[in-house]
């Protein structure tokens, strides 16, 4: 059986009304790359390794990744949709991809690239832009975040078209979000002069003062006070060869030690370009990219370049950058209370608790944060919120399962929860979708034992097909070809009882399989 492996409150509206899917309105030449990389450590635990803050569902149904997919894809002509990730994510967002968002609504899937190594923002947009320039010389490129909340529609349309408008000339544009109160957790954008010709409505681009790293609470409140000063989001509108080049110029003038190194940056990235993506985690490109620097791209280049402008917009953002980002989830209490899941509280207050699915009992808190999970449960003062990560690296230190995966995993059929491990078996729950199967497959080193608890299961076993019905078993040994299928209307459950020396989703062969794994 496969297995495989102090701030944001804002809920900004996705609308879900289908896009037109018309040529004329998408943008020629516009490329989308989405960064989904990160590992979201401050998301603990409802974030793990192998199931980072991006393909988090809890703000709305859908993953954040999936939105990010979902909001660009109809300014853009097929193919132009493109995930740049980490190796080891890449075969985890193609499978929860394939669960969350509909290659109809994409176009077909996105093009996913694992970069050769995690080296930070400024390597990785300019391999993506390499990579670009390689496939289409004109390439226009949106560089976005894949775990933002963001208003889209008609507002986030006319913004990639006048940023795409400003791009073409050379210009590096930034998008900069109106702030709505005095945020330190975002690093501000002092907007200039605006620049001539370069409007839409009320919009208008301008040239780049001078960027800000995220300031105290007064320093904020001074910004928003003064006006001007906008929150960086993060996204970039960019000609995939004015990235490159202005890395090259930023490196030359070597204003910063960050800058410094944009040469080099460039260079490598070309270099690697040039070979197919597959072979861009060979162990030659790996080596490569490791020798570069670990380097902001707002640090090599946006900082320094002259050919940066910022297009100010109101649209409604959160960068979603830690887990005070659940207290927008459900209305607070009279004594500031924000209770999500079954919780149950007595004597507290301005406290978040979350949970997934058991009860949670609180009782007397006071500025505290909440998250329980199946197999984990974090307990912080909201001040903490920031430092999740030195938890995380805790339990990396005491070699704890619970950063690696989360103990339902979401797959293109269904889901599965591991219920029970102890060396030599491990006791699941498969939960299979009507009309959807598992691929064809074999293992080497465990067998299986399938109990039927609820639905009806069509069991294919070295060509031999039966169908099982609730309260019936069958059993795989080691070697046999076998494929699980869901033949009824309802949800088919299967406890499976795995029995073997080694029980690692590597152990796989797969024959067949619906999504092209």
């Amino acid at each position: 059986m496969e297995h495989d492996s102090t701030r944001d409150t804002a809920r900004p509206k996705e609308t879900s009304s289908p896009h037109s899917t018309d040529q004329l309105s998408r943008i020629p030449h516009l490329h989308a790359v989405v960064l989904a990389g990160g590992s979201g450590v401050r998301f603990w635990p409802l974030s793990r390794e192998l199931t980072p803050k991006q393909m988090l569902n809890v703000f709305g149904g859908t993953s954040l990744l999936a939105r990010a997919l979902h909001r660009i894809t109809p300014l853009l002509e097929p193919g132009n949709l493109h995930v740049l990730t980490s190796e080891r994510l890449l075969p985890e967002l193609r499978t929860h991809l394939s669960a969350e968002a509909s290659p109809r609504d994409l176009l077909g899937m996105p093009e996913f690239l694992a970069e050769p190594s995690p080296r930070n923002t400024a390597p990785a947009i300019a391999l993506a832009a390499a990579y670009l320039v390689e496939q289409d010389p004109e390439a226009l490129m949106i560089v976005l975040p894949s775990d933002h909340l963001l208003e889209d529609g008609a507002a986030w349309e006319a913004t990639v078209r006048l940023a795409c408008e400003a791009a073409e000339s050379g210009s590096l544009v930034t998008i900069g979000l109106e702030p709505t109160a005095p945020e330190t957790g975002y690093g501000y954008i002092k907007a200039g002069r605006a620049l001539p010709g370069l409007e839409d409505g009320g919009m208008r681009v301008h040239a780049v003062d001078r960027f800000v790293e995220k300031p105290d609470e007064t320093t904020a409140e001074a910004y928003l006070a003064e006006g001007g000063y906008l929150w960086n989001s993060g996204m970039l509108v960019a000609r995939a060869a004015s990235v490159l080049s202005q890395l090259r110029s930023a490196g030359r003038r070597g204003m910063t030690e960050d800058s410094r190194h944009g040469e080099m940056i460039a260079q490598i990235a070309e270099e690697i370009a040039t070979m197919s993506p597959d072979e861009w985690v060979s162990t030659s490109a790996r080596e490569r990219f490791e020798a570069l620097p670990a380097v902001q791209f707002d640090k090599a280049v946006l900082e320094i370049s002259e050919r940066v402008t910022v297009l100010p917009v109101s649209l409604e953002w959160s960068d979603v950058g830690s887990l005070l980002s659940l207290g927008g989830l459900a209305p607070a209490d009279e004594r500031g209370n924000v209770l999500v899941g079954p919780a149950v509280d007595v004597d507290s207050h301005d406290s978040i608790v979350y949970s997934s699915g058991r009860l949670v009992a609180t009782l007397g808190l006071a500025d505290a944060l909440v998250v329980d999970t199946a197999d984990a449960t974090l307990v912080a003062p909201k001040e903490r919120a920031q430092d999740v990560r030195l938890v995380v690296e805790a339990l990396k230190a005491a070699g704890a399962p619970e950063v690696v995966a989360p103990r339902t995993a979401i797959r293109p059929w269904g889901t599965w929860t591991s219920l029970f491990k102890a060396p030599g078996y491990h006791i699941k729950l498969i939960e299979v979708l009507p009309g959807k199967r598992l691929s064809l497959q074999s293992h080497e080193r465990r067998s299986e034992h399938w109990v039927v608890v609820e639905g009806t299961a069509r069991v294919e076993r070295d060509g031999e097909v039966v169908e099982l019905a609730a309260n019936e078993s069958t059993y795989i040994t080691p070697g046999a070809r076998h494929r699980l299928a869901n033949s009824g209307e309802v949800t088919l459950r299967v406890i499976e009882v795995a029995v073997g020396e080694y029980l690692e989703e590597d152990d796989i062969v797969r024959y067949e399989d619906d999504w092209d794994r």
